[in-house]
């Protein structure tokens, strides 16, 4: 008979809302409580469930948990349906979804419980389609959307901003989202969903604990970034992440910088796509914040620009000016020194002249890409005798700490910041605003004849875009590399 550990476990067995995810590190015996809440209402004849993984064969695993458990409740395995029935009638199915278009083939299906298994390897498409097909005509049952997941993978930042977890890390919060419409009859909708977020451990299992007690050992020895993943749960990091060292806990602020700071500010000029203007100010020790960020873009549409002529925005800069105290000097890209230009012929002056003339000036930032982000990384690094970074953001800078997380490496170039993930534009403005911002106050390494420390994130972080080049060039797995390096 399984019975859930206190903790984590048993939140998961015990929670009543719409949609659960217990996620974070790896080991709390996530796909035990999975395997076992699809079984909770098989004595119902009408109940369906189904648990997801994403390809067939990751789908022995559970099957296997399975064979443990569910004979005992009267379970029968029928492998051509890859489903279990129970005696009542009910069934618990299995489901896999390797191609992009593999939730369709679930069209017209109802069930009551649905399960992912490691939901971040799925594409947030799918999650929210199998949404759509759980639904119940008996009160008696109810519906129920279960994900367990490590961070990482295609829909990381979707779960992360589905279940809040920037805003809540610590977890065991239901919040709501209510949902009014009316339908083309005239009735009207008023529905409530109700989400919650159950971060565990391995330490959070004693039954792993006892009968693998070297598994943390194990779990240490991996790369710094798969190590925060899945020994600490860190969503905050995951493979390929550019700016990994990034922490709201360690970096972010929320007092109002003191008025005899330097301030100054930082423009990354957009029309079609957003402009962003920063405010920062820099302290007596050389450290700089992030007091004010102006991200202009539409409303509920944060990739697309506002249109705004040069003018307007050198206006609006002006009147975000006037709460805080006076900028030294202004830093923007060098498109605003870029005449406008049609087909065959300048059709205008560059944005800075529209801009000087209404009273905002600025000088060219230091455009060095690699350079600029080797600054931003070392004022995110923390120094070795005081633990403190030398960058800090205020916590009202929300595009900030949505975009940034979001960066990934240049495949081809490790040190450089990628254009496109996947196919897709990455929302960089703000961070190129922010490289423009520390390359006018470049700072110095700090203990740098020592090197980084052995262990530390920044001596694992170069062992680990070293791997990642060995890899590349010698057709290797990254774990091989790893060990070469």
């Amino acid at each position: 008979m399984w019975y859930p550990h206190p903790g984590p476990q048993t939140d998961f067995c015990k929670s009543w809302e719409d949609e659960v995810l217990f996620g974070g590190a790896a080991g709390p015996g996530k796909t035990d409580c999975l395997v076992m809440e699809a079984s909770r209402f098989v004595e119902v004849p009408d109940y369906r469930a189904i648990i997801f993984r994403k390809t067939f064969p990751e789908l022995l695993d559970i099957l296997d948990r399975m064979h443990g458990c569910y004979p005992d409740i009267g379970g029968e395995y029928r492998a051509g349906d890859n489903r279990w029935n129970f005696p009542s009638g009910a069934k618990v199915q299995l489901g896999h979804m390797a191609d992009k278009d593999s939730h369709f083939a679930h069209q017209g299906k109802q069930y009551h419980f649905c399960g992912f298994d490691e939901a971040g390897q799925f594409l947030p498409n799918q999650l929210l389609y199998l949404f759509s097909r759980v639904r119940t005509t008996n009160p008696h049952i109810p519906k129920r959307m279960r994900y367990t997941s490590n961070p990482g993978g295609p829909a990381h930042q979707f779960l992360k901003d589905r279940f809040r977890i920037g805003q809540y890390p610590e977890g065991n919060k239901t919040f709501e989202e209510r949902i009014i419409l009316t339908l083309p009859d005239g009735t009207k909708i008023d529905e409530t969903i109700y989400r919650k977020f159950i971060p565990g451990h391995v330490w959070d299992n004693p039954t792993l604990l006892v009968n693998d007690p070297g598994y943390v050992a194990w779990l240490y020895q991996l790369p710094e970034i798969e190590r925060l993943r899945l020994l600490e749960g860190v969503w905050d990091s995951f493979e390929g992440q550019f700016f990994p060292e990034l922490n709201r806990e360690i970096h972010g602020f929320d007092f109002e910088c003191p008025k005899d700071w330097e301030f100054f500010g930082v423009l990354d000029w957009g029309y079609a796509k957003p402009w962003v203007y920063g405010i920062w100010a820099v302290d007596f020790d050389g450290d700089v914040y992030l007091q004010h960020l102006h991200y202009g873009c539409k409303e509920n549409t944060p990739d697309v620009g506002v249109r705004q002529t040069s003018s307007e925005i050198a206006r609006a800069i002006r009147e975000i000016e006037k709460g805080f105290p006076k900028v030294r000097y202004r830093v923007a890209g060098h498109d605003i020194w870029t005449p406008k230009r049609g087909r065959d012929k300048i059709l205008g002056p560059p944005p800075q002249e529209d801009m000087s003339r209404e009273g905002v000036h600025f000088i060219k930032a230091d455009n060095s890409r690699v350079q600029g982000w080797q600054q931003v990384r070392m004022r995110l690094a923390t120094d070795k005798d005081s633990g403190e970074p030398s960058i800090f953001i205020h916590e009202s800078c929300t595009d900030f700490w949505r975009t940034m997380s979001l960066m990934v490496e240049n495949p081809l170039n490790p040190e450089d910041m990628a254009e496109k993930h996947k196919g897709q534009l990455l929302e960089d403005h703000i961070a190129e605003m922010v490289r423009y911002a520390v390359m006018s106050r470049p700072m110095k390494p700090r203990h740098v004849a020592a090197g980084p420390p052995v262990g530390s994130f920044q001596y694992e972080r170069q062992k680990y875009i070293r791997a990642k080049q060995i890899a590349r060039s010698r057709g290797i797995s990254l774990v091989d590399a790893y060990r070469r390096v």
